[in-house]
């Protein structure tokens, strides 16, 4: 068997693995202690202050990625690049807004994009390494799967039965998959270095995330929910830097100086 069919047969294994453990597992509810964060300070007449303040790194991260666009190296990138800085960019927005006040409702918003995102990601990676999918296709079906998944833990809400595991599937899989896929499959063209970074940057953003109130209290100026936002951006920045891009005609004038 070739790596490459041992890597797709390893990720066709894993994601039909976790998909029969949350049909066993049964529906999970969205948590109402999700919503309660450490810090909870109002300045300038913004509630929860630096949870909503946070979120701009997102704004200069996504702005930063569509500037780069003209420069793509590999045109095939092109489609998935722009849905990963849009949705990027688009955190800011919806993640800004549930912060400002917390609840199921305005969580729809800070998914939605933050889905997109990964998604997006994770159709570039597939495309470059187990999939070659040059008319898009992959990139669609992800993107509608991850927004699915978050209009049906929306509507389940809804009724009163919640059900989080389609978008845990979407989140979290991807994360699972991804450490598998650089370590069997030989970078084409993504940067393999950025995208070990935005992973160790991932996995800090949620480590800071969990210890939240922890933070908060050992820092006592800055919680770790917010300390997450700013993390996960460099982490973002990371994934798009990893997307080869020219060198801008500024830097070319300065190189031949």
């Amino acid at each position: 068997m070739s790596r490459l069919a041992l890597t797709r047969a390893l990720l066709l294994l894993c994601t039909a693995a976790a998909i029969v453990a949350l049909a066993v597992h049964g529906p999970i509810p969205q948590d109402p202690g999700y919503h309660h964060f450490a810090d909870t300070r109002t300045i300038a007449g913004i509630p929860n202050a630096w949870n909503v303040l946070s979120n701009l790194p997102f704004l200069v991260v996504g702005l930063y990625g569509l500037m780069r666009l003209p420069r793509l190296s590999v045109e095939r990138t092109r489609a998935g690049y722009i849905a990963l800085c849009i949705g990027i960019a688009a955190v800011a927005f919806g993640s800004g807004a549930y912060h400002w006040a917390p609840s199921n409702a305005t969580l729809v918003g800070d998914r939605l994009p933050m889905t997109v995102a990964f998604m997006a990601f994770f159709a570039l990676l597939l495309d470059e390494r187990v999939v070659d999918d040059r008319r898009h296709r992959l990139l669609t079906a992800l993107l509608v799967l991850g927004v699915a998944s978050v209009a049906y833990w929306n509507l389940t809400e809804r009724f009163g039965v919640g059900d989080l595991r389609p978008y845990v599937l979407v989140q979290f899989l991807p994360m699972l998959l991804v450490p598998l896929i650089l370590a069997l499959r030989p970078a084409r063209w993504l940067s393999t270095r950025w995208l070990v970074a935005a992973l160790a940057g991932y996995a800090l953003a949620k480590a800071l995330e969990h210890f939240d109130a922890s933070v908060y209290a050992t820092l006592g100026v800055v919680s770790g929910h917010a300390l997450k936002h700013g993390v996960a951006a460099l982490a973002a920045l990371c994934i798009v830097l990893a997307v080869p891009a020219q060198a801008s005609s500024v830097s070319q004038s300065r190189g031949r100086r």
